[in-house]
Order: C-alpha cells, then sequence, then structure tokens
C-alpha cells in the first residue's frame, strides 16, 4: 500500500485496466488474449466501483490511460486498480500459514509469514496492477489444494481443489505449466510412497472418475470466466501459415482445419490465448542478462534472476529447509518433500522458457519457499532449546536482516537487488527487475525541485509524458550527444537497448548527475 502513490504506471499497468474494465462495463473480452480476465477484473473492480467505466479507445493502452485519468484523479484511480491486488496478497499469506502450520507446525507458519510478507519480490508486485501476485497467491492454493486431496480426497477437499484451479487459470496461462509439473511431480512421490502393492489394489476406476469430475467442473468454472462466451481458436481471420504449411497439398484437410479453428466454441477464448502465449514463447522476448542481450533467452536466467532478487537471508533459510528434509528423506512425510519439489518444479519450467523478463514470472515458488523458510527457523530454535544454545543465534540474525533489508527497500520493492548484486545491478538485469516505467513521479517532482526550465528525454514507459507534470521536454535521440541541459533517461535504454544496438553509447561511461528513484538516470551538461 505505501507505494500506490509513490511510483507512476508500469508498463503493463494500463493494458490490464482495460481489459478488465471491459469486462465488468461490456461483457467482453477482446483488447488482448494473452492473459485471461480473473485478475484484471480484480485490478479493474476499484475503478469500476469508483464509477469509472470504460471509454471504448481501440488501443487498450490508450483506453487504460483514459480510465486512469478519468475524473481529474490519476494518482486515485491508479491506486484503487492497484488495491485489487491486496487480496491476492493476503491469500498468499493465508496460504503460508495453512500450509505450514499442517505439515510443519505452528511456529514453522508463524516465521514462513513473517518471511514472506518482507519479501521484496513479493512487496513490490504485490503493489501492482500486474498479474503476477495473483498468479502466486492462486497457485500456491492449488499447490496447497492438491496436496489436501492426495491426503484424502473428501468431497469439499475436492471442491477446494476445483475452485482453486479455476482461480489459478484464469489468473495467468502460466499456472498451467507450473501446477502440471507440480501435479505430476505429486503423484510420483506419492506412488513411490505406497509401493508397488498398493498401487496394484488402487481403486484406478474410482480415482479416474474423480478425476474427471474435478476437469469438467474446472472447464466449466473457466468457461464461466469469459461469461460462456462462443468464440474461434483463431486469433486472426486471414491466413494461418501452420494451416498451410501442414496441409498445403491437402485441399479438403486445410479447409476442416481452417473451419475447425474459426468456428465459435466453448472455452475458445481460454484456448486463443493459450496458443498466443505459445507462439510467443517460440518467438522468444528480448531480454538482457549479465551485459548480454537475446530474443531467446537463456537456460540460466532464472537461476541468476532468484540469486539475486531475493534476500540473501531468506535463500539461506530455505536453503537450510530443503537440506533438513533431504537429510531426512526417508523419514520426512512426503508432503514435506512435496514442499521442497514444488519450487524445483516451477523452477524448471522456467529455465525452459524463451520468455525471460524476470522474477515476476517466477513469483510462484516464493510460498512454499517460505514454509521451507520458516520451517527451518522453527527447527533451529527447537534444537537450541533442545541441546545446543548457539545455534538460536542464527534464524534471529537471518530473519532480521531480510527484515530490515525489506524496510531499507521501501518503497523501491520492485528495483530490489541483495548483496550479491553489489554497487551496480544494471549490469546483470533490466526490464521490471529494475526499470519498468515506475519512477516518472519521481522524475517530473525532481525536476521541479531543481527549478529545471528544460529536459531531453528517453523514457521507458508507456505513460502520455504530456500528462506527466514534466516541463517543456524534447524527445533524446540515442545517437546524437546533447551538449547541455538536462537529460533524463530510463535505465533500460543504457543497458538492454544499448545491448541490443549500441544506442546512447554518448551516454554509456558518463556517470549520471543523480539517478532518480531506481531507473532513471538524470545528468546535467551544464557547465
Amino acid at each position: 500500500m505505501s507505494t500506490w502513490n509513490i511510483l507512476s504506471a508500469t508498463y503493463d499497468e494500463p493494458y490490464h485496466i482495460a481489459a478488465g474494465m471491459e469486462w465488468l462495463d461490456k461483457g467482453t473480452y477482446t483488447y488482448e488474449s494473452q492473459h485471461p480476465p480473473l485478475a484484471r477484473v480484480a485490478l479493474a473492480l476499484g475503478p469500476y466501483l469508483r464509477g469509472l467505466r470504460s471509454c471504448s479507445r481501440t488501443d487498450a493502452k490508450d483506453e487504460g490511460y483514459a480510465i486512469l485519468y478519468s475524473a481529474g484523479n490519476y494518482k486515485y484511480n491508479l491506486a484503487a486498480a492497484r488495491s485489487g491486488n491486496l487480496p491476492f496478497f493476503v491469500l498468499g499469506c493465508l496460504v503460508v500459514f495453512l500450509w505450514a502450520r499442517r505439515w510443519f507446525g505452528r511456529a514453522a507458519a508463524v516465521w514462513g509469514v513473517l518471511l514472506f510478507v518482507n519479501l521484496p519480490p513479493i512487496l513490490g508486485h504485490a503493489g501492482l496492477a500486474t498479474l503476477d501476485m495473483a498468479c502466486a497467491a492462486s497457485g500456491a492454493l492449488a499447490m496447497y489444494a492438491f496436496l489436501r486431496c492426495l491426503e484424502e480426497p473428501a468431497w469439499q477437499r475436492l471442491v477446494l481443489l476445483c475452485v482453486s484451479l479455476a482461480l489459478a487459470f484464469l489468473c495467468k496461462f502460466s499456472s498451467l505449466p507450473f501446477l502440471g509439473a507440480c501435479f505430476l511431480c505429486g503423484f510420483a512421490v506419492l506412488a513411490l510412497e505406497k509401493g508397488a502393492a498398493s498401487l496394484r489394489a488402487f481403486r484406478w476406476r474410482h480415482f479416474f472418475g474423480r478425476v474427471g469430475m474435478v476437469s469438467a467442473a474446472v472447464l466449466v468454472l473457466l468457461w464461466g470466466g469469459y461469461r460462456f462466451s462462443w468464440a474461434p481458436v483463431a486469433v486472426h481471420t486471414g491466413d494461418i501459415p501452420e494451416i498451410d504449411a501442414n496441409f498445403a497439398n491437402r485441399p479438403f484437410l486445410r479447409s476442416m482445419a481452417y473451419k475447425a479453428v474459426q468456428t465459435p466454441i466453448p472455452l475458445g477464448q481460454f484456448l486463443r490465448g493459450l496458443r498466443v502465449v505459445s507462439l510467443h514463447n517460440e518467438q522468444g522476448h528480448g531480454s538482457y542478462l549479465l551485459g548480454e542481450f537475446r530474443e531467446t533467452g537463456w537456460w540460466y536466467f532464472f537461476p541468476v534472476v532468484v540469486g539475486v532478487k531475493t534476500p540473501i537471508g531468506f535463500l539461506i533459510l530455505a536453503g537450510l529447509g530443503i537440506v533438513v528434509i533431504m537429510r531426512g528423506f526417508q523419514r520426512s512425510a512426503w508432503q514435506q518433500r512435496l514442499t521442497v519439489i514444488f519450487p524445483v518444479a516451477i523452477f524448471l519450467v522456467c529455465m525452459g522458457t524463451r520468455i525471460d523478463l524476470g522474477v515476476r514470472h517466477i513469483l510462484a515458488i516464493y510460498p512454499p519457499l517460505a514454509v521451507l523458510a520458516g520451517y527451518a527457523a522453527s527447527e533451529c530454535l527447537a534444537l537450541a532449546r533442545r541441546t545446543w544454545r548457539p545455534v538460536l543465534i542464527l534464524p534471529i540474525v537471518l530473519v532480521a536482516w531480510v527484515v530490515a533489508g525489506s524496510w531499507m527497500a521501501r518503497p523501491d520493492y520492485l528495483a530490489y537487488f541483495n548483496q550479491f548484486a553489489g554497487a551496480h545491478p544494471e549490469r546483470i538485469l533490466a526490464e521490471s527487475d529494475l526499470d519498468w516505467g515506475q519512477d516518472l513521479y519521481r522524475l517530473s517532482d525532481r525536476l521541479r525541485g531543481l527549478h529545471v526550465d528544460r529536459v531531453s528525454i528517453r523514457y521507458f514507459g508507456t505513460a502520455p509524458l504530456e500528462k506527466a507534470g514534466l516541463p517543456p521536454y524534447s524527445m533524446l535521440s540515442p545517437d546524437v550527444p546533447t551538449t547541455h541541459g538536462y537529460v533524463a533517461v530510463s535505465v533500460r535504454f543504457l543497458t538492454l537497448e544499448y545491448a541490443r544496438n549500441g544506442s546512447f553509447a554518448w551516454l554509456k561511461n558518463r556517470p549520471p548527475h543523480e539517478i532518480v528513484g531506481k531507473s532513471i538516470y538524470l545528468y546535467n551538461f551544464d557547465p
């Protein structure tokens, strides 16, 4: 909440607000299909309850900003949209507590929640009108419900699983591979736990019957999330290269394939969204890591991201929790083993993608890791009480380190880096981990404080600069050096864009006059 009125709208926020408002106000969902509607609806609900409505702009970005500037209160409208993530943050805390208390003890639950609410990646994305906090919280709920069903598939637990799966799938499409990998691991671990004899005696018909009912219920809930609409799977109405390539010499099959994907069906929008995400992953997305630019990503991108974006004290505690469980692998409960395996499975899924856009894409690992970190803290305290008192200092110091680091990072949780990143995190990561357009408010305030009457600017973001309260400005050239006056440049252009094509080479090695927030470099070329 403390960041709602400090950070300006990040790159993606207007798109999400526009799509959610369209769903609420018009009952349609046409702006963009790459994300499902539920989390977006939650983000648009605050502005909607304030009386704001769709402005019917053609472009989603323009629509989002038209909504935000409605009634002349941009900051209040943006805060109302960002408040839509608060229920998901609370849900994440609740799941961490319930998960840890059931399988690791009450002390682990308390420590786990304390650590979870002090994680800068969680706080940073919970304070924005974006989808990643919703994905993490709903995914954690689905994993918890799945573990409860594996224990005993009672009807009330199956209902919780259905609702949580639909919630997760309607928040973000990445929940499908995340939860698919986790569930496969869960079945495998349980099969090993039960043994061959138990598997032979298992009531498979009963099991698959319940799986079928859960699947059917989830599909109905998913369809409801799209207002029970009928839509074609095809992304557009023109030629489809995949069909043309596969059926070039088979006109009848080609015609049938076109008809299949262009005929409106239930859940057509959901399937279309999955297809768009799949195409995006095949094509890749421009990203930056360790001074290098790539379109298709790196297998080690997310290990680096987690290594520098997560508090070191938390990493140590989570690692200790994993070690404790793995050392007593045969004695530990299978639920504890799966708590270790689930974040590893999500991690491996992310490492196999070509869309490397930051810690937000792997936020779903933090709820189970918080459980493990809380378990490690509680075990250290229990060991101190039983035998060796000096070990008491370890969890206290590590938890204090996490809490103090979070406090010192405020309100820049989004651009937080731990001590591993050193003094120049921009040499490691850019994009939403450092610069997502969040510091435009602060730039405007700072230029006003410096009495700057004109500025040359290159800003990374979607915000309309003419409404940002800036002094008269001109767009900064990436190739032609400026020799006088103030210059403001988003750090993305000095990192990712420089690595891509050498843009702003004339500024690359010049130290800024100051850094506004964490993401805008301000230069003064006047003598």
